[in-house]
């Protein structure tokens, strides 16, 4: 049993504690204020105060866990052992606050304080204190707990760990508009067409044209390949539909409509599924719980998973809107215009909700990388998408991570995109050689 002291037990303490010593090093712990206890005790312990105390492993603390409000932080920046630290600590045995920084950005600290927003209301990856300081693309909170396992068994010969993680793959999809042609009403397929006649667009007109006629099976419709993919590598998935009413940002096919219907009845025979809550629902929260509903009623499933449209993230308003509507896993943590790390791990956490002070039953799930951030943003080739992508997974497998793509169905057509459906299937060829666990 590790024994670990600190001045004064908070939930900030607890919290981080949980994280790192139960959840990832798999040792067993307990915690105390009292200081003649903790000299007394025989074996491991960490000092987790403002001085040393003989016979300890000692990290000096910051403020910051001790604290029960939400202030600007003075973050400064170290290194140890060649990696980029927060807090460092010149004169601790770790060389740095690892529980103060690990919190500051596992709780998102930063995205509670006054910032300027993008077009669509969300914090900007430049904005970040990862990427500022050039380790987002770094799970940095589990390299910086191997490095804590390191020092401790150099200070403790004997200590053991019972460490559970290992490397997994999650293939994500969202269903934000399920098909390219097919399924629009009277109106809607009309208002297209005089579209293109307009921008001379032929190309949109004459794929059309046999969709209507059902002689050609529309290009946005690759559920058969997914499924069979999906069932071949035996990896797991997991689908996202948006169902809310139509909006500027909001373009999917109406979720009443039998086609809707039955292709999300379709996947939810081989694949888990979870709500996509649409961009209008960030501002009126009754529509969250409509669309959850209504994808309830349609799958005839408890809707448990989010992921939100857009990535778009206020804390903590929007998981704490799914907390109530009984969400337990979101999958929305990482930027739409950068990959990495948004949170610093690839692991999957608990919220901390700052506002509140406590742990909640939420669970995050942080995304690794998406297609639109390499096609739309980055504006790189396929080729080049998949060197990075290559890149964020053996970073990620060096700490026995989750490795969760984000992929659409219209970036998966055969023809516009045949080089990014290329894309796809060589990351899971990848995946497989690295024999990710499912």
């Amino acid at each position: 049993m590790l024994l670990i002291y600190i001045p004064s037990i908070s939930p900030r303490a607890k919290y981080i504690f949980e994280i790192i010593f139960q959840e990832h090093l798999g040792i067993p712990y307990s915690i105390t204020c009292d200081k003649n206890e903790f000299e007394k005790y025989p074996k491991e312990k960490i000092n987790y105060s403002c001085s040393r105390i003989n016979n300890s492993f000692f990290i000096k603390c910051s403020n910051l866990l001790f604290e029960n409000n939400i202030t600007i932080q003075k973050i400064p920046v170290g290194e140890v052992e060649s990696h980029k630290v927060l807090f460092p600590q010149s004169d601790c045995d770790l060389g740095f606050d690892i529980f103060s920084v690990s919190f500051y950005m596992l709780s998102r600290y930063e995205e509670y304080l006054p910032f300027t927003p993008d077009a669509f209301g969300r914090f900007k990856a430049i904005d970040s204190l990862a990427y500022q300081h050039n380790f987002l693309e770094i799970p940095i909170i589990d390299i910086w707990i191997m490095l804590l396992r390191e020092k401790l068994v150099e200070h403790f010969p004997t200590i053991q760990f019972n460490p559970t993680k290992h490397f997994k793959a999650l293939l994500t999809y969202d269903i934000d508009i399920a098909y390219q042609f097919k399924g629009r009403n009277l109106y809607r397929t009309i208002g297209a067409t005089f579209k293109d006649v307009l921008q001379f667009n032929f190309k949109n007109i004459l794929l059309r044209i046999p969709v209507l006629l059902k002689t050609k099976k529309d290009n946005w419709d690759v559920y058969d390949e997914l499924q069979s993919t999906i069932q071949k590598t035996h990896f797991s998935s997991l689908f996202f539909f948006l169902v809310g009413k139509p909006s500027k940002f909001d373009r999917n096919l109406n979720a009443e409509s039998s086609l809707m219907k039955q292709l999300i009845k379709r996947i939810a025979a081989f694949s888990e599924i979870g709500i996509h809550p649409s961009f209008q629902s960030n501002q009126y929260e009754e529509q969250i719980r409509i669309e959850k509903e209504k994808l309830e009623q349609i799958s005839q499933q408890k809707i448990s998973k989010s992921r939100q449209h857009f990535l778009k993230l206020q804390f903590p308003k929007t998981y704490s809107n799914l907390i109530d509507l009984g969400i337990k896993e979101d999958y929305t943590m990482g930027f739409p215009e950068m990959p990495g790390f948004r949170a610093g791990t690839c692991h999957p956490f608990y919220f901390y909700n700052l506002e509140k002070e406590e742990k909640t039953q939420l669970r995050i799930f942080p995304a690794s990388c998406m297609d639109a951030t390499f096609k739309y943003y980055f504006k790189i080739s396929p080729e080049k998408a998949l060197a990075e992508i290559k890149k964020i997974i053996d970073c990620i497998q060096n700490v026995n991570g989750h490795f969760i793509s984000i992929w659409h169905n219209d970036n998966l057509e055969k023809i516009s995109n045949k080089d990014w459906r290329w894309c796809h299937q060589e990351m899971i060829q990848y995946l497989q050689t690295n024999k990710a666990n499912s």
